[in-house]
């Protein structure tokens, strides 16, 4: 039987508007706790010394999220808070999220922080992940690009001097790509448990 040619024409200007109905799937964009980062798309690379005394490369950790975070051994406020806190974090991982995870703490202060020292200081608090030193030629510009700020400033120390700075601490993804950056000492293990896992799933 042959459809007459008005009800051909009919059925496709009913189609028509269909057409226009369908649309891409939404992705729905993550929600971070801290700040969604939105600076350079690849996070700057940088080799510095570990406490070990081995080199350590942030290229080299390509396939695995990245806590960068920025602290110092004479730092009594702040950066014990922050490494207590990531401390908590690594604690809180599952042997599966741990070999997916690095965690490495920069000094803002290697005219103090040799890897000898370093290594005296972590294994005092249990912590067994990278802290990096190097030359001060070699850590300014690191500090500089991840917008780390220390304020040199005399007081009645041994070494007659501290350090007031800002303290970022980054989550990197498997790619190499900075995804969220928290800026207070103070650092919710839940809350940033919660942007790492995102992260990790991306």
């Amino acid at each position: 039987m042959r459809i007459p040619k008005e009800i051909l024409t009919a059925l496709l200007l009913l189609l028509i508007p269909l057409s226009g109905c369908i649309s891409e799937p939404v992705v729905e964009e993550e929600t971070f706790h801290g700040t969604k980062w939105m600076g350079t798309e690849y996070a700057p690379l940088f080799t510095l010394e570990s406490m070990n005394e081995n080199l350590w490369s942030l290229e080299e950790q390509r396939g695995k999220t990245v806590i960068l975070a920025f602290t110092y051994t004479r730092c009594y406020n702040t950066c014990p808070v922050i490494s207590a806190s990531l401390n908590m974090v690594h604690e809180s991982l599952n042997a599966s999220e741990k070999d997916n995870v690095t965690l490495v703490s920069v000094t803002i202060d290697p005219w103090h922080d040799s890897p000898s020292h370093l290594r005296n200081w972590t294994t005092d608090r249990g912590y067994d992940w990278p802290h990096l030193t190097g030359h001060p030629d070699a850590i300014l510009p690191v500090l500089e690009t991840y917008g780390v700020d220390p304020i040199d400033f005399e007081d009645d120390s041994e070494e007659g001097y501290g350090f007031s700075h800002t303290q970022p601490t980054y989550i990197i993804d498997a790619e190499g790509r900075p995804r969220v950056v928290w800026s207070d000492a103070e650092i919710p293990v839940d809350l940033f448990l919660q942007d790492l896992r995102i992260v990790l799933n991306l």
